[in-house]
């Protein structure tokens, strides 16, 4: 019973994560992430980092969390270390269950959305 119960509450969070990461991809495709929010929504993650304790995540994991939204802005950060970010916060969602983790993730991802979908609209007006 315990085990269906573990694969069912999996379950659940996956599906949250794919419907709200879709949901984050087509805002981003449609442009409507703006430059002020993604400077709000690194502000936020920076903010939100300083609370961040390790376990489950390790402290090189904080670390590197912290050391990429200090750059401060999103040209500087590359889509890979968003979704290395991305991936920390999902698993600590995970297995934490924690509130402030899902929130990292989602803001991440809209960082992530912002950063793939506001270049690929550039080079369509080139």
């Amino acid at each position: 019973m315990e085990r269906r119960f573990t694969v069912f509450a999996d379950s659940v969070r996956s599906a949250v994560i794919v419907m709200n990461s879709a949901i984050i991809e087509f805002l981003g495709i449609k442009g409507l992430i703006s430059p002020g929010e993604v400077f709000f929504l690194i502000d936020e993650i920076i903010r939100m980092s300083q609370s961040i304790r390790t376990n489950p995540i390790s402290k090189e994991e904080v670390e590197f969390i912290r050391s990429v939204f200090a750059k401060g802005d999103i040209d500087k950060i590359s889509v890979e270390e968003l979704e290395r970010v991305a991936e920390i916060a999902k698993r600590w969602w995970y297995e934490d269950g924690s509130e402030v983790a899902y929130k990292l993730f989602i803001y991440v991802w809209m960082l992530h959305a912002y950063k793939l979908y506001s270049s690929k609209k550039g080079q369509e007006k080139q």
